[in-house]
């Protein structure tokens, strides 16, 4: 191995503990969720917090309902076209 080898060698090791020490610095920090959390809590009184998150399973079950809606519809024309879809043979000559 030559000196300019291991001076590469080295230069990447030094590279990669630097990396693995930014790593370990990110991943003891708060991450944006936690951060989001604390701002709003700090914001938002639990009572509304409460509300919102009603309201989002309200949206949420009204959608539903619109899903379900249009799936009877589409079983209703299944039901009434009988076997589904109809097929025709076309011969070509």
């Amino acid at each position: 191995m030559n000196a300019r080898q291991r001076t590469g060698e080295a230069a990447d090791a030094t590279r990669l503990s630097e990396l693995e020490a930014r790593l370990t610095r990110l991943e003891r920090a708060p991450g944006l969720r936690e951060r989001g959390r604390g701002m709003m809590a700090r914001v938002v009184p639990a009572e509304a917090s409460h509300h919102f998150r009603n309201a989002g399973r309200e949206q949420l079950l009204g959608v539903r309902a619109i899903v379900d809606f249009w799936i009877d519809r589409i079983d209703e024309v299944e039901d009434r076209s009988g076997s589904g879809a109809r097929r025709e043979s076309i011969e070509i000559d």
